[in-house]
């Protein structure tokens, strides 16, 4: 998928701030980060953006009389779990299935043994939450800097002087749509406008940025055709 960069997230809100975004203070940065973030959890899952929906197989199996399927290491939420590849044939059915997660365990229930069955997903969203990175620094996996216009991921500990442009087989690129990009610089913008008590503006902003993720939708399912299909039980 084409990514954004998040320089040009955190550009283009410091210009409608009016604030100089080659001297951006960290505090500002750290604004701008969290409501961005904020941002995209809303953008990443209220629409089925093909960027974020994956299919996989899973093998059923029996536990404790329970017909269970493995729940995708990289899934946010399960959408839809098919008897087959919805990729590959129109004539894939939807089964009946639940979540099961009591916090240690987790997994997809079913109500028959088909198997292998086909898990269609929403990936996990990224979490923003990278301060700059400082070459000084010694970064554990899992830790996460902004680095070069953008997020990065620590896969292993990293040591001092290993910034993800040269040591890139220890981080990971936070990769987020190309396609969010203006609705994350109106949206972050109206939140902006809405801390700083400016609420009549901040009202405006957010209807520009609704028009926006309207304007996307539009591509996806008018322009490009993408409509979901609709499976119908009848008796």
């Amino acid at each position: 998928m084409r990514t954004l960069n998040f320089s040009s997230v955190v550009s283009g809100v410091s210009q409608l701030v009016g604030l100089d975004p080659d001297n951006l203070s960290t505090s500002e940065f750290k604004r701008i980060r969290d409501l961005a973030d904020g941002r995209l959890a809303m953008i990443w899952e209220g629409e089925y953006w093909p960027e974020t929906l994956r299919v996989a197989s899973a093998v059923v199996t029996d536990t404790d009389g329970v017909e269970v399927a493995p729940f995708p290491s990289d899934a946010g939420e399960i959408l839809n779990v098919l008897n087959k590849n919805p990729r590959k044939t129109t004539l894939a059915s939807l089964l009946s299935w639940t979540i099961y997660d009591d916090g240690t365990d987790r997994y997809i229930q079913l109500r028959d043994d088909t198997t292998p069955v086909y898990v269609e997903y929403r990936t996990v969203r990224p979490n923003l939450t990278g301060d700059t990175y400082v070459s000084t620094n010694t970064y554990a996996s899992g830790d996460q800097v902004y680095s070069s216009g953008n997020f990065y991921d620590a896969n292993q500990a990293v040591g001092v002087s290993e910034p993800p442009a040269t040591a890139t087989t220890k981080w990971d690129l936070v990769k987020m749509p190309k396609n969010f990009q203006n609705y994350l610089i109106r949206g972050a913008y109206a939140d902006y406008l809405r801390a700083t008590g400016d609420n009549e503006l901040a009202a405006a902003a957010d209807q520009n940025a609704e028009s926006i993720l309207m304007m996307e939708s539009d591509k996806l399912y008018r322009q490009q055709g993408q409509t979901r299909r609709l499976d119908v039980s009848t008796y």
